[in-house]
């Protein structure tokens, strides 16, 4: 293996490079992107039983015990709770907004990853075909060791990319789809949130009031 490592000469650094990065992004994310780990269970239930609740304290206190982007989204409608509910409506999803960006925080780098790798190793290919033909140039075809040097840099450094570039886009595309659904739940009960507390507002306003 580390021959063949070698084979590939000074494109390899570049290709490993990218899949260590690569590797330490998808580890991150995936224990970041643990779907218990932001929609908490105990938030959710929160929510649902927050139009039978007296005030908003054990929202808070749950919030607070659980921090996170679900929290973080719940939080900022409590605290318009009071307002029109337009503006609840636009604090939460501004907030979403926010969160949203954070939780697809890196992937973009692994993305990139999975574009670059490939290019490359085509890269390699490239100089490892010019070195061939430099050899051919200067002693025609009698030096089979030269030749078989340059080819096997062109080919390594083609399937290194290709090995370090096709698991990166797999594991880009998983985890923004586990991203998007994370995503989704937060502004299911986001919405069931800004229903709630707006169904709070219109029942203390006075009858017939507009």
């Amino acid at each position: 293996m580390w021959d063949l490592i070698l084979a590939g000469r000074i494109m390899m650094i570049p290709i490993a490079l990218c899949s260590l990065v690569g590797l330490a992004v998808f580890l991150e994310r995936l224990i970041v992107l643990r779907r218990r780990r932001i929609v908490v269970p105990e938030i959710i239930s929160t929510v649902v039983t927050l139009p039978r609740a007296t005030d908003f304290s054990v929202a808070y206190a749950v919030c607070d015990r659980h921090p996170g982007p679900f929290a973080n989204v719940i939080r900022s409608g409590l605290d318009h709770a009071e307002s029109d509910w337009q503006i609840t409506r636009d604090a939460l999803q501004e907030s979403g907004r926010q969160e949203s960006v954070r939780l697809m925080r890196n992937l973009r780098a692994l993305e990139t990853i999975a574009a670059v790798s490939p290019l490359l190793g085509l890269l390699g290919t490239v100089t490892g075909m010019i070195r061939t033909f430099a050899v051919t140039a200067k002693g025609g075809l009698g030096d089979p060791l030269a030749l078989s040097s340059g080819i096997s840099e062109a080919m390594i450094t083609t399937a290194a990319g290709l090995i370090v570039g096709i698991p990166a886009l797999v594991a880009f595309h998983w985890l923004e789809s586990r991203a998007n659904s994370i995503v989704f739940d937060i502004e299911v009960y986001a919405s069931q949130l800004l229903d709630t507390l707006r169904a709070r507002r219109l029942s203390r306003e006075p009858r017939g009031a507009s």
